[in-house]
């Protein structure tokens, strides 16, 4: 029996990808406004203990994040991409980025990027800053007031910083005594999470003097919701923060 299960399994893939790409063509019902491939339905995807359907792009690997980001983006005017700082850069947005300014830094603690650098205490001059790109990021730092700080010193007057988190709740919840992953995984569902984010994060940028916008996936409409794969519920929004010219 194992055997032949294993022969099946050697028919069975190609057959598979096949069906799939045939079912791909003859309903493309899912678009990636990132890359532009279209198909029946987004991979599966997210993490390895939550992974859910309909989420990852087959082609570029845009999640749902992305292509809402990539989407407010696109639609957002007095965006000034002369200077950009990525924060820990997503490689489906990294070209996007780069084919867009004049100067671009991609930073990051601990993985790739073209410079290693703590959000939390920037290395860059004061002003020196058009855009800023941060996503999925402050949820893992524990001063989130210094990093936002630190992006007001180097933005220039007028400068813009668009920002994701995971929105959860109406008011964030953290707790800094939660320091076991087991029990960080328990309050805020990721063992390298610091805190939930509530739509209160507005209030920590403005306290900083920013100007804030929420932008949300509904505002696409149903259509757009749906065939670009935007359902997931803790990355509804993207905020873009400005600074007081």
């Amino acid at each position: 029996m194992p055997r032949w299960s294993s022969m099946l399994k050697v028919f069975r893939r190609p057959a598979e990808a096949t069906f799939g790409r045939i079912r791909d063509r003859l309903h493309p019902n899912r678009q990636c406004p990132i890359c532009d491939w279209t198909g029946y339905a987004f991979s599966k995807g997210g993490a390895p203990n939550k992974s859910r359907f309909d989420c990852r792009c087959p082609n570029c690997g845009a999640v749902e994040r992305h292509r809402l980001a990539f989407m407010v983006a696109e639609k957002l005017d007095g965006l000034d991409y002369s200077d950009v700082l990525h924060v820990a850069p997503e490689k489906e947005l990294s070209n996007y980025l780069r084919s867009k300014a004049t100067n671009y830094l991609s930073i990051d603690l601990y993985s790739q990027a073209m410079a290693r650098m703590d959000i939390t205490a920037l290395e860059l001059p004061d002003q020196s800053q058009s855009l800023i790109w941060i996503s999925h990021v402050l949820e893992h730092v524990e001063n989130d007031a210094a990093a936002i700080a630190e992006m007001s010193r180097v933005l220039r007057p007028g400068g813009t910083v668009i920002a994701q988190v995971p929105i959860w709740r109406q008011s964030t919840y953290e707790d800094f005594s939660i320091t076991d992953p087991n029990d960080r995984l328990e309050h805020f569902y990721q063992t390298d999470h610091v805190r939930l984010y509530g739509i209160d994060v507005v209030d920590r940028f403005c306290s900083r003097g920013f100007e804030a916008e929420v932008h949300r996936a509904q505002d696409f409409g149903p259509e757009r919701l749906v065939r670009h794969g935007l359902s997931f519920v803790s990355t509804n929004e993207v905020f873009r923060f400005r600074k007081a010219a």
